[in-house]
C-alpha cells in the first residue's frame, strides 16, 4: 500500500516535527533515552515519524492532527495504533519495553515522496524472543519485527 503525500501534507509534516522537538526541549526532557544523536538526525527522524503517521491518517481516511507532547499515554492515531516509521526499505518494526501490549503497531517504510505501509502486528505478538535485541547505536533492547513478519494491511 503506498501513499503519495502533497507538498502541503510534506509542510504539515515539517510543522508537526519541529513542534515536537520544541515541546521535548520545552518539557527538558531527554531525546537520548535510546541513542545520542545530532540535531539534524532528530529532525530527520520525527519528520519520517510524522509523515508515516500522516500517510497511516490519509489511508484511513482521518485527518492528520499531530500529537505533540503525549509520549506513549496516547496512541499515534485510530484509536489504539502506533506507527513505527523507517527510511529503510528492509527496516524492522521496532516495538520497546515501555510500549502498550494491547495496541496495534504499523510499520510506514519513507520514501522521497511517499510512504508504503508495510503492514502491523499487535504490540503483544511482536514480543517474541528471537526478534530482542539491541540497535547498532543503543544498548537499550527492543523487538525488531521482521516486515515478513507482519499482517498485511488488507488485515486490517
Amino acid at each position: 500500500m503506498e501513499i503519495t503525500l502533497t507538498l502541503p501534507e510534506w509542510s504539515a509534516v515539517v510543522d508537526a516535527a519541529w513542534l515536537r522537538i520544541v515541546a521535548s526541549a520545552a518539557q527538558r526532557l531527554d531525546h537520548a533515552t535510546t541513542y545520542r544523536r545530532s540535531m539534524v538526525e532528530r529532525v530527520a527522524e520525527e519528520i519520517t515519524g510524522a509523515a508515516g503517521e500522516l500517510a497511516v491518517g490519509k489511508w484511513s481516511g482521518r485527518f492528520f492532527v499531530p500529537s505533540v507532547g503525549t509520549f506513549h499515554r496516547v496512541p499515534d492515531c485510530l484509536g489504539d495504533v502506533e506507527v513505527r516509521s523507517t527510511r529503510h526499505a528492509d527496516g524492522h518494526l521496532i516495538v520497546r519495553d515501555n510500549d502498550a501490549p494491547d495496541r496495534r503497531y504499523l510499520l510506514t517504510i519513507v520514501g522521497d515522496e511517499s510512504v508504503r505501509l508495510a503492514g502491523w502486528i499487535v504490540g503483544l505478538e511482536a514480543r517474541r524472543d528471537e526478534w530482542r535485541r539491541a540497535s547498532q547505536r543503543s544498548t537499550r533492547p527492543a523487538w525488531w519485527v521482521p516486515q515478513g513478519e507482519l499482517r498485511p494491511m488488507g488485515e486490517w
